[in-house]
């Protein structure tokens, strides 16, 4: 048995190390497979109603707005649609094949490593593939386990990073394998044609994929030929900048609008940074990231930066300084070492379009590390090969793959609960309004209004011109005065909103929580026109605002009003189980159970993997073997009932 498998392994070693970097990508994620979705999944895939109707799919071609659920967060990033609608089709909310799909992903683009490494050695050097395979096997090791990964792989919404490094490396491979043809023919042609789509669904993905051109110059500089095998790639970039632009209204960034928000004093929005300041505080951060490959503890979700305001502070030289040693480094060994010339360089183009001159949301962002974390799994490996000819050099690499490994593992059991997860970040960077934000935002889901409370309160002392703690203590207390009937907390609920909408005069939630906080006050005349001024914003905000206006009319007795408003929101068409589940209830009021039961189930077919349906239908036939069966489906849908509903509802006294 043994001599059989050594002979496999010799006949095809590529093979089989891609079937153990597939395993190991694996195994060092498996601990995430009923990880669920946190902070902007909630807008980005759980409220998006553009994922649940296959009708939308062939708009996200020209739609960014499809991307969230929430007005201005448009993006142009087609293929994470795409992806996002087919998990939901294939199994709703459900994490498992959300998780699936993020592993498989990371490993193919591990494997993408291995076999990048491989033909780039071949190119250079004229070795068998078993005197390569070394060095490739600790490349894709390297990248399939290191923690600096986990936030793109364990975040849904940081699917398009991993589409776009995936697709790039594959793409960068597909063109290096058809450059190493000497001959032409179909299958370099085909090469061709695959690098280019690959690069292609890469700037579907995420608009960080546009360095690949300028990844091909620089392999073409190290081999002194293939200058013009880059023009293919550079014309397609500019067609998908020509494309962006026409969908967005900005090829690149909206400078215009940058300049616009300077006056404004929310840092969340990226423009009160000036580009010089931008520039020296990402000094200070690229450093931080490498520390991060070197000593990757402390990991955090929202790390909070100070902005370095001048060149002449000690981080900001020293940064420069080491991104001008790599840059040294990089040029130097391009002879003797290409492929770690490559990957230093790889490194600091793929950072360029995130840590540059355009000031983006947040200063520093782990996912950003995983399209330039390629080129580190490269740098690492070709500087480490020259002593993998020693047996103890495989057992370091062993003990590190096994470390990094545990540290992973460790990492991904924050990503399975969200106050977990924001707790930590809090220890790592106490200073983070954000953090703080989000954290409260995760308690109060998990029924901690006090704990919320504290955190949200520490969020806004820390940036009292935010927006989000403002606006979030206030719907904290929004929901706590109408659930418990309590009028002061309904009135620190509108003082709360109130200050956020000052923050930002703009925000339409704010506006919106604030018609919701006058209608939980009784003050239903102020609540309606509230709402009907909301209408008038955008077709969005029209159909929303049928639910409340309806809901409204129902508390009055006026059931006709209350059906017409439902049936507008139906023609609308963006939420149908939510329309169709209103028209049930205004039957059921009118005393019309055949109708509601058809409505409900008209719910039912319109949208297969919601639960909503199956919980009104469980409501309704509560005590009777129906509702066990409805429970059931909802349940199988993602709904977690509470323990006192589910009693209520399975109670037969009831029935």
């Amino acid at each position: 048995m043994r001599d059989w498998f050594l002979r496999e392994l010799r006949r095809a070693p590529a093979a089989y190390a891609a079937l153990l970097v597939l395993g190991v990508s694996f195994l060092a994620y498996a601990n995430t497979l009923d990880a669920g979705f946190h902070f902007d999944d909630e807008h980005h895939i759980l409220a998006n109603p553009y994922l649940r109707a296959a009708k939308y799919a062939e708009q996200y071609w020209h739609r960014p707005d499809y991307f969230s659920a929430l007005p201005g967060h448009d993006m142009y990033r087609p293929l994470v649609l795409w992806t996002f609608a087919l998990n939901y089709h294939w199994g709703g909310y459900e994490p498992l094949l959300w998780r699936l799909t993020a592993i498989a992903l990371h490993g193919i683009c591990a494997v993408g490593v291995l076999l990048t490494f491989l033909v780039v050695a071949g190119r250079w050097e004229q070795r068998p593939v078993r005197a390569r395979l070394g060095g490739a096997l600790v490349a894709a090791l390297f990248f399939a386990v290191h923690p600096v990964f986990t936030e793109t792989v364990d975040y849904a919404s940081a699917r398009s990073s991993l589409l776009a490094g995936t697709c790039l490396i594959w793409a960068f491979l597909a063109h290096q394998a058809a450059a190493r043809m000497r001959r032409g023919g179909a299958l370099r042609v085909g090469c061709w044609t695959a690098s280019l789509l690959l690069f292609g669904l890469a700037l579907l993905a995420k608009s960080i994929a546009i360095v690949f051109p300028a990844l091909l110059l620089w392999s073409a500089i190290l081999r002194r030929r293939g200058y013009g095998a880059v023009l293919p790639s550079l014309a397609l970039a500019l067609l998908y900048l020509y494309v962006r632009h026409l969908t967005l209204g900005t090829a690149v960034a909206d400078f215009g609008a940058r300049d616009a928000t300077m006056a404004s004093h929310d840092v969340g929005s990226g423009g009160t940074r000036p580009i010089a300041w931008n520039l020296f505080t990402q000094a200070r951060v690229i450093t931080a990231y490498l520390c991060l490959f070197g000593w990757p503890f402390g990991l955090c979700v929202d790390r909070q930066v100070r902005v370095s305001e001048t060149l002449l502070e000690p981080g900001v030289i020293g940064g420069g300084l080491i991104l001008l040693g790599l840059l040294v480094t990089a040029w130097r060994v391009r002879k003797q070492r290409p492929l770690v010339s490559l990957g230093i360089v790889w490194f600091l183009i793929a950072l360029a379009p995130t840590s540059s001159i355009i000031p983006l949301n947040q200063v520093m962002n782990e996912h950003r590390l995983y399209l330039p974390g390629l080129g580190i799994a490269l740098a690492v490996a070709a500087w480490v090969r020259p002593w993998l000819t020693r047996r103890v050099a495989w057992y370091g690499v062993v003990a590190t793959t096994g470390l990094l490994a545990v540290l992973t593992w460790q990492r991904n059991r924050d990503w399975h609960d969200s106050v977990r997860l924001w707790d930590s970040a809090v220890r790592v960077s106490p200073e983070s309004d954000r953090a703080w934000n989000a954290l409260g935002v995760a308690l109060r889901r998990r029924g901690d209004h006090e704990g919320a409370r504290a955190a949200l309160t520490r969020a806004f002392l820390l940036a009292p011109e935010s927006w989000s703690p403002s606006f979030n203590l206030g719907t904290l207390h929004l929901h706590h005065g109408r659930d418990t009937g309590n009028d002061e907390e309904l009135a620190e609920a509108q003082a709360w909103l109130e200050t956020s909408l000052a923050n930002r005069p703009d925000s339409e939630r704010s506006r919106w929580y604030l018609a919701e906080t006058l209608w939980a006050q009784g003050r239903v005349e102020q609540a309606s026109k509230a709402f009907r001024d909301l209408a008038g914003l955008n077709p969005r905000l029209f159909e929303m605002t049928r639910y409340p206006l309806a809901k409204i009319a129902l508390d009055r007795g006026r059931f006709d009003r209350a059906e017409r408003l439902y049936r507008e929101a139906l023609r609308e068409g963006r939420d149908p189980v939510a329309a169709h589940l209103g028209l049930a209830e205004v039957a059921l009021l009118k005393k019309e159970r055949a109708t509601a039961v058809r409505a409900a189930k008209e719910a039912m077919e319109a949208r297969p993997h919601s639960p909503r349906p199956h919980l009104f239908l469980a409501r309704l036939y509560r005590g009777t073997p129906l509702a066990v069966h409805h429970l059931f489906e909802a349940e199988r849908r993602g709904y977690r009932p509470t323990a006192e509903e589910r009693a209520s509802i399975l109670d037969r006294k009831h029935s």
